[in-house]
């Protein structure tokens, strides 16, 4: 296995595989956009380096150079998203399914915008691409529907996959804080980016029900067909007006007959869906179960065990077909 990302995720993810939490996967190479370090014999959890051109055998080149199945069969991608273009991560990614590695993801950028192509690759190649992570923090949306909802069918779905943004709207609607004054705070406490650009304008949002809607759906949509509508010109007053009728506001995600879309929008506090701080909740509504809402923690250590539950999922599915020589 390989990691090709090392800010928080690939850290702690790191230090989990390099740990052996996960049997049957060995740690092989580490990358940034540094360089990267690779280690036929396995990355040991003691020598993990806090920065990797620290590293004694830190090769200064491409991530690109290590992904190879004569180097690991796995690729973790984790780098930053890039609502652009995708890139590096969708390089990265390509390059790991064409080479028929198996990839594992919370790279939103990708997925979000190339998924036909990425599913199609796998598909030509054999690969599995996993990607769990990019849409719930540790919720198994979707898991949870193509295990256990196989044989029903999908209406509609809407639900709250921001954290950054609930915690700042919770905070309004519990302390009477301005917008600014509730982001400030939740970016000391580690919640929110420096730059919240793609949070506070619903880009985050919109960006993992696109996934969502398409992986799950097949909706074939494009993140141009998302209408998305952030919570910048939410104020105290109007959640105060809100909280007096019984209500709050929430940024919710919406997959519909009318399409996709991302707004602030009222909602009771007796709603399923009305929860707060930084938890996630989805609502899926099944043609015979009806409806089912999922809650859990929508980022930080729930991302790394989306991760490692996508990575174990590899290893089993392997495993059962006769396995491979590396990992």
């Amino acid at each position: 296995c390989i990691i090709v990302g090392y800010g928080f995720l690939g850290k702690r993810l790191a230090r989990e595989l390099a740990a052996g939490k996960i049997e049957g996967v060995k740690l092989v190479g580490i990358a940034s956009s540094k360089g990267y370090i690779y280690r036929d014999e396995g990355l040991a959890y003691d020598n993990l380096p806090e920065r990797i051109d620290q590293a004694r055998d830190f090769k200064e080149a491409p991530a690109t150079e290590m992904i190879s199945k004569e180097f690991a069969d796995l690729l973790v991608e984790l780098t930053p998203t890039n609502i652009e273009d995708g890139e590096p991560g969708l390089s990265h990614i390509k390059q790991a399914l064409e080479e028929g590695m198996d990839v594992v993801t919370a790279n939103k950028g990708p997925i979000a915008l190339a998924f036909e192509e990425l599913s199609s690759l796998a598909d030509e190649r054999g690969s599995l691409l996993l990607y769990e992570a990019t849409v719930g923090g540790g919720v198994p949306l979707i898991s949870l529907q193509r295990r256990c909802l196989m044989a029903d069918e999908l209406i509609s779905l809407k639900g709250i996959l921001n954290g950054t943004t609930n915690y700042i709207l919770s905070r309004m609607h519990f302390e009477g804080m301005t917008l600014d004054l509730a982001l400030r705070e939740a970016q000391m406490l580690g919640l929110a980016e420096r730059d919240p650009t793609l949070d506070l304008e619903g880009i985050d949002t919109a960006l993992k029900l696109l996934i969502l809607a398409n992986s799950l759906m097949g909706a074939g949509k494009k993140l141009s067909d998302v209408k998305v509508k952030g919570i910048t010109r939410i104020t105290s007053e109007a959640i105060t007006a809100a909280k007096e009728s019984g209500m709050t506001i929430k940024l919710i995600g919406v997959v519909d007959e009318s399409g996709l879309s991302v707004a602030p929008r009222l909602i009771k506090l007796n709603d399923p869906l009305c929860v707060h701080g930084t938890l996630n909740a989805v609502n899926f509504n099944l043609r015979i179960l009806g409806s089912l809402t999922i809650i859990g923690e929508g980022a930080g250590e729930s991302t790394i065990s989306a991760l490692m539950n996508d990575i174990y999922e590899v290893v089993k599915t392997r495993t059962f077909n006769g396995g491979r020589e590396r990992s």
